[in-house]
């Protein structure tokens, strides 16, 4: 083993060499902790338990649920707890007294030890303080004129409020604990509940204002849209009084329905007009064949054409048999002759009226095809008419409806906003009121004997190692054999 290796031997010989220096340490370390503890002034603690709700209890907001669902909620209050906002809020509401009361304890809490550290920072500060002070004036020359406008500034006692602030959020719980330390136990009390009831006015504050904020918003909005509304709804009016329409989806369904009705005549006209050419047509083939009108199937199936027919069949037969016993002259013979006569008299007259009807026919079926046609043609046009008013009512009425429904949702939001900037309750409920306490939290004696007398412990050893180390001594016969590097013969004891 070298000179510079320890075991526990040797360990254990140099502390006990050292006793007395580790014991004096130890001492004074309790010491210490005695006077720091007598020079600590007593600090009450006072607590106040609030509860956040994650159900929300605005029934306007569905938003705010998945808010507070999430979980850096909960953090983000400890954060708006501990702001500037809610201190200033605490000092904005005190009086006169109850602000005299709160600087008093606040005084109070400065130590000896406070005074150190803050001579302390003092002499520090005071070694930059020239190099500081030029670059102040520098930035002064440059900013010569101007105003920095940096927003509103806080009180210096809301900036002392959070110094004493303790914040506690339980674990597996919707419970925050405010707690706040001061040298008055009345103070601590106060203060926790300021606390608490400040936080609760600034969480519903946030709410309200962006609420108000956009309530005014929507109010300037919703005059332009009215004004829109009105102006779409009085065009649609003006274009229905020059047209005058009633309703426009019932008469573009008459006439449609009119001009169905032309279109189905207009194609039995055709086919009429059709067949009446086809009979025409026969009929002229007829006279330029020759061919006698009675093979002609019109004038052949004529009823009247027939019975004329049999008529001269019947006086033709008298006047042939009268003939074979009469004379020419014979009265008898002279009417069967005239009466024969008169019935081929009227099946030429049937004939010629039949031949005549059949282009009569043919040319009133022509004429009545073209009339519908004609007034298929004007109902199409003004069908087409009806549905250029029905399409440009259509998109008058849509306009308007576009305009009510952006006009309705801006009210409905509206109607929202101001409710919210109504509201007057939170999610955030007070479980506990804070109550004077009865004995102070700080300085807690035991503790700072312990660790005072522990530190000195541990610093009174390690001195005793550093010593035991790097100061050469002998403590035992391996330290003789390793210093001098000679053979050990003996001891004495």
């Amino acid at each position: 083993m070298t000179s510079n290796e320890m075991d526990l031997e040797k360990i254990f010989l140099i502390l006990r060499m050292h006793v007395r220096l580790i014991a004096a340490v130890f001492l004074l370390g309790v010491l210490m902790a005695v006077i720091v503890t007598y020079q600590m002034p007593k600090m009450y603690r006072a607590t106040t338990s609030l509860n956040f709700e994650f159900n929300s209890t605005n029934p306007l907001d569905d938003r705010e649920s998945r808010v507070l669902a999430q979980d850096s909620y909960i953090t983000t209050q400890v954060s708006i707890l501990k702001s500037l906002s809610v201190a200033q809020r605490i000092v904005d509401g005190l009086s006169d007294y109850e602000r005299q009361r709160l600087r008093d304890a606040l005084d109070a809490k400065a130590s000896v030890i406070d005074d150190f550290k803050y001579g302390l920072k003092q002499f520090t500060s005071s070694l930059f303080m020239s190099e500081d002070s030029d670059s102040s004036n520098a930035d002064n020359s440059e900013w010569s004129g101007d105003t920095l406008r940096v927003g509103k500034s806080y009180d210096g006692l809301a900036k002392w409020i959070g110094v004493d602030l303790e914040i506690t959020p339980l674990i597996n719980s919707r419970i925050v604990e405010v707690s706040y330390y001061s040298t008055n136990p009345g103070i601590a009390a106060f203060m926790a509940n300021r606390v608490s009831e400040a936080y609760i006015a600034t969480n519903l504050k946030m709410v309200t204002d962006p609420a108000y904020s956009k309530k005014i918003w929507f109010d300037e909005q919703l005059k332009s849209l009215r004004a829109s509304l009105e102006e779409s709804q009085a065009r649609l009016t003006a274009y229905q009084q020059q047209e005058g329409i009633v309703s426009s989806g019932e008469r573009i369904d008459l006439e449609t329905s009119r001009l169905q009705n032309l279109a189905d005549q207009l194609v039995k006209a055709q086919e009429v007009t059709r067949n009446a050419e086809t009979t025409l047509q026969k009929l002229n083939d007829v006279l330029s064949s020759g061919a006698s009108l009675m093979t002609f199937e019109p004038v052949f199936n004529n009823t009247v054409v027939q019975k004329v027919k049999v008529e001269i069949r019947d006086l033709e037969g008298r006047l042939v048999e009268s003939s074979s016993s009469l004379g020419e002259n014979h009265p008898r013979i002279v009417k069967l002759k005239s009466e024969s006569r008169a019935a081929r008299n009227r099946l030429n007259r049937e004939i010629q009226s039949i031949t005549d009807g059949i282009v009569n026919t043919a040319d009133l079926a022509k004429q009545r095809e073209k009339d519908l046609a004609q007034a298929m043609e004007e109902q199409k046009t003004l069908v087409l008419s009806v549905k250029g008013e029905h399409d440009r009512i259509a998109v008058l009425q849509r306009e308007v409806e576009s305009a009510r429904a952006t006009y309705n949702a801006a009210l409905n939001q509206l109607n929202t906003t101001s409710m919210l900037s109504m509201v007057s309750q939170t999610n955030v409920s007070i479980v506990d009121h804070a109550t004077v306490p009865s004995r102070p939290a700080t300085p807690n004696v035991a503790k700072n004997l312990a660790v005072g007398a522990f530190g000195g412990l541990l610093l009174g050893v390690g001195i005793a190692l550093f010593m035991g180390v790097f100061v050469r001594r002998i403590h035992s016969e391996e330290d003789l054999v390793n210093g001098i590097g000679i053979p050990l013969l003996g001891h004495l004891k």
